[in-house]
């Protein structure tokens, strides 16, 4: 990604968590074959958003030369959406990396991630709940 998209990143996820106790990260990997999956569960551990209480931290980990992507949540958010959620996730971001328009659907799963951060963790007193 260029530094620009990078930017554009930063500020979709500063304004997905503002107001909450969630955490979102984001991690781009060169690889043209790769589970996706595990090695989101991989480097969600190896960041330490595992770490991060309330445990409602996700990541998105993008492999755009492989197409492929994968989302993880942590046990508190994952508790609050449910499994329909991620899939229902999973299914509206596809296409963007099937596409190749990684920064377009990187964009749409922060979010929608947002939206429940926003709905389920707000921080007290910010009245966003």
């Amino acid at each position: 990604m260029t530094k620009a998209q990078q930017a554009t990143i930063s500020a979709a996820i500063a304004a997905a968590e503002d107001g909450t106790t969630g955490r979102i990260a984001v991690r781009e990997i060169p690889d043209r074959s790769v589970d996706a999956f595990e090695r989101a569960k991989r480097e969600f551990g190896r960041i330490g958003l595992h770490r991060h209480e309330p445990a409602n931290g996700a990541l998105i980990l993008v492999a755009p030369k492989a197409r492929r992507f994968a989302i993880v949540g942590d046990r508190a958010l994952h508790e609050r959406v449910g499994d329909a959620f991620w899939d229902d996730l999973v299914k509206e971001s596809q296409p963007f990396f099937a596409r190749g328009e990684t920064e377009a659907g990187i964009l749409y799963a922060v979010a929608r991630l947002g939206e429940v951060l926003h709905a389920h963790f707000a921080e007290p007193g910010t009245g966003l709940a």
